[in-house]
Order: structure tokens, then C-alpha cells, then sequence
């Protein structure tokens, strides 16, 4: 018998259905529309405007634009000839070159203004010449005037500035008018090699207290040094003044310094142990400089130099100088400029000079000299002493009270004042020819 098969409708879908899911390539179900990822905006930098320009007188490096925010700009204002920058307008910064960060909107203005020109007017008296007669200047410049005598003349000082010297440098803030003065030397001329010029002035006291203090700056910091080398060599006993309490001899351990020079002296500076080793090498530097800076004619029997702590006046002799630091603070900032090197001269003399020429050596009687020659300039002088301090002690500090003022106006007379140097010369004048004859060792002031 015949089998039939039989397949419902319901059963004839469902297999439609699962032959077509069962297919390679799937269809999208029926009106079903495929859409993109969708791609996250990027937002907009916020950006700025910088607008530059320039005031008459300059001009700028930029003028700005539209930037992002937080670009970093550097503008700089560039000045033309005649004229100076001022400064910005929009900020507060001084400086020709300025660099901005943009946060928000600005506006800049590079400021300018003229320079202003002033005049400088220079005469002169009879006697000599300058070395500009003057012109027009802006402000803020520097110029030199130089004053020359004629053969004959000296300088006397400027009419418009306090200045003493020949040489100065006039800043220019305003119109300035200027006039050197010269005056005629008295001359007197002797056989000797050395000639001074200078109008005599009639004395009838000492001219000065005391000498070391009259004028600072005779002998500079600039000023060369002999020193050539500064070596510790320890510790030992020694035999040393001390000023302190009234003044004792002391022996004690100081710690030992060998100061050469290139001229081929030496000195052994010896420092109190109050000082530790450290402060005593400074101040061995410091002193050995400066007794370098003294001509060999006066540092050729200084053998030792003594330093201790204290304010207490330095001292001379012994073939020593003897320094008290704390008076130095005081020597240094004397009203008249720094005093520590023309005491040095001072002592110096004591230790080097004074026993060659006194009678009978002087107050130290180290050598048997009658003295005949310097009592025969003192005479000359007319008994006329340079300070009290000298004529109340004539074979003690004549000599030392001299020096430094010697030494000013045969080496350094453009560091002295006119008045000064008269002074000095009508007083002392055969003294000064005096030490003139003996040739000393200075050359250290020549070189």
C-alpha cells in the first residue's frame, strides 16, 4: 500500500524559515537601516589678539595678530637715533624686550621720547689750554676735560666744579659752563736735580697738627706692591709690644709669616694668637700687601711687623712696625679717605730714616751721626715745623710727620690740592730738598 506524505502548510514555513537563516551571505531583516559610528567633536581653541605699535621715536619687532591661547610671544621695541625707550603702554614691564603669554586680548605701545641735548661750555684763564672747548651733548653722556698749564703756570681749580684736579669727567645733566684756572709759579731753581714750583705763603705756626691725617688717598689700593710671596711657617716664641693697658713687652707664641719682595727684602710678620690661624693668614696678606706698597728706602730695616688686636695707634722702630687691627677700621674710614698707607709712611720713616739723620740717631741713639746736614735744613726753613706734633717733638717726628707729604708732592702732586702743596713747600721746602740729595730708593712711586 501506498504511503502518502503528508506535510502540513505550518510545518512547510517553518522549514522555509530555517533554510533561508542557514544561508552564507545574511540579509538585514526587512526595513532595517544600518546608521555609522557616530565621531566625537573636536572643539574650537579659543584664541586672542595681540595688537603692537610704536610711539614716534622706535619701532617694533611685531605688530601682533590672533594667536591660540597660551601661545608665548616675544616683542621687542627698537630705538631710532636721538630717542630712548620709555617703557610700555598696556604693561608694566621697563625693558625693551618684553615676552607675553595670551590669556585674553591685549594691546601694546612701545613708548619713546627724545634724548635731551645739553651744551658744555669750556674757558680758560691765562696760562694754559684745555683739551675741549665744549659742543652739545645728550644727556647721560660722559666727557673728559683736561686742563694743561703753559710752561711756568700751575692749575688752580675749575669755575663751575668743586673738582681739584686737572682731570675730570663731567656727566652731562644739564648746560654746564666751565672755567680753568691757572696761576704763575714762583720758581726757585737750585743746583739740584729738582725743581718745585709754588707760591711761598707766610707761616707764622705750623701749618698742621699732625700729617697723616690731613689728606687720605696719597698711596691707593691701585697702587703697585712689592709683595711677591706670603708663607706660613708656623708657630715659636717670640718677643712682641703690645700697646694695650698702657703699653707691655710680651712673650708669647704669635704665629709666624715670611713676607717676601721682589725687590729682595723680607719681613717676618708675627700675629698674636688671639687671632685663629685662618684670621691670621687674612691679616698677613692684607699687611704684607700693604708694606709692600712702601719704596724699599723705608721697608729696608723693617725685619718684623707685630699684629695684634685692639684700638691702639700704630708704632714705628725696633726695625719693626707694630699694628693695633682695630685702629685700622679707624685709619680706613677717616673723613679725609683711607689714612692706613700714609701711616705706614709714618712709621716706616721711624724705623728706616730717623736714626741715619738725627743727631746722635735721634730718640732711638742707633747710630752716631751728628746730624749736621738736616739741622742746617731746619735752620734754612726758618724753624718753620710741618705739624705741632713735629715741633713739640723735633728729633722724634720731624721726619715721619714729613714723609708722607714728601712723598705727595715729589711723586703724586695731582693728589694733593694747590693749597695743600703750598703749604707744605713754603714751610719745609729745604727739608724737601734735604731728602732730595740722599737718592733714596723710591722707585716703587715711579713705576
Amino acid at each position: 500500500m501506498k504511503k502518502i506524505l503528508s506535510i502540513s502548510l505550518s510545518t512547510l514555513l517553518v522549514f522555509s524559515f530555517i533554510y533561508s537563516c542557514s544561508s552564507d551571505e545574511e540579509a538585514p531583516p526587512p526595513n532595517i537601516v544600518q546608521t555609522p559610528y557616530p565621531e566625537t567633536p573636536v572643539p574650537t581653541p579659543t584664541q586672542y589678539t595681540l595688537t603692537v605699535s610704536a610711539g614716534e621715536g622706535g619701532t617694533i619687532s611685531s605688530e601682533g595678530g590672533t594667536y591660540d591661547e597660551g601661545t608665548e610671544l616675544s616683542i621687542t621695541a627698537n630705538v631710532n637715533d636721538g630717542y630712548r625707550f620709555v617703557g610700555w603702554e598696556g604693561n608694566d614691564s621697563s625693558s625693551e624686550s618684553l615676552t607675553i603669554v595670551l590669556n585674553s586680548d591685549q594691546t601694546l605701545r612701545a613708548l619713546f621720547e627724545l634724548i635731551p641735548i645739553y651744551s658744555l661750555t669750556v674757558t680758560t684763564s691765562e696760562g694754559g689750554t684745555v683739551s675741549i672747548e665744549g659742543g652739545e651733548f645728550e644727556e647721560g653722556t660722559e666727557i673728559t676735560v683736561i686742563a694743561t698749564p703753559n710752561e711756568g703756570y700751575r692749575f688752580e681749580g675749575w669755575d663751575g666744579n668743586s673738582e681739584t684736579s686737572s682731570e675730570i669727567v663731567i656727566l652731562i645733566d644739564t648746560n654746564i659752563s666751565l672755567n680753568a684756572n691757572f696761576e704763575i709759579n714762583q720758581t726757585i731753581v737750585e743746583n739740584n736735580h729738582e725743581i718745585y714750583e709754588y707760591n711761598q705763603l707766610d707761616l707764622n705756626a705750623p701749618p698742621f697738627g699732625g700729617t697723616i691725617f690731613i689728606t687720605g688717598e696719597i698711596i691707593t689700593s691701585t697702587d703697585p706692591s712689592y709683595l711677591n710671596e706670603i708663607e706660613y711657617i708656623g708657630t715659636d716664641t717670640r718677643e712682641m709690644f703690645d700697646r694695650r693697658n698702657g703699653g707691655a713687652w710680651i712673650n708669647i707664641e704669635p704665629y709666624l709669616f715670611n713676607a717676601s719682595f721682589s725687590d729682595g727684602l723680607e719681613t717676618e710678620i708675627q700675629i698674636n694668637p688671639e687671632f685663629t690661624l685662618e684670621e691670621a693668614i687674612t691679616e698677613a696678606n692684607k699687611y704684607g700687601f700693604l708694606i709692600g706698597q712702601l719704596p724699599t728706602a723705608l721697608r729696608i730695616d723693617v725685619e718684623t711687623m707685630w699684629i695684634h688686636k685692639g684700638v691702639e695707634a700704630y708704632g714705628g722702630g725696633n726695625r719693626n712696625i707694630l699694628v693695633h687691627t682695630g685702629m685700622t677700621q679707624s685709619y680706613e674710614n677717616n673723613l679725609t679717605g683711607n689714612i692706613t698707607e700714609e701711616t705706614l709712611i709714618h712709621e716706616a720713616t721711624h724705623t728706616s730714616i730717623d736714626s741715619y739723620h738725627y743727631p746722635n740717631g735721634g730718640w732711638t741713639n742707633s747710630f752716631n751721626t751728628n746730624g749736621e746736614s738736616w739741622i742746617e735744613a731746619v735752620d734754612n726753613d726758618g724753624g718753620c715745623y710741618i705739624s705741632d706734633y713735629a715741633r713739640d717733638n723735633p728729633y722724634r717726628e720731624d721726619l715721619a710727620e714729613l714723609m708722607p707729604l714728601y712723598i705727595a708732592v715729589k711723586y703724586f702732586p695731582n693728589r694733593i690740592s694747590s693749597d695743600l702743596r703750598d703749604k707744605i713747600l713754603s714751610c719745609n721746602y729745604y727739608r724737601i730738598k734735604y731728602l732730595d740729595s740722599l737718592n733714596l730708593n723710591m722707585s716703587i712711586y715711579k713705576d
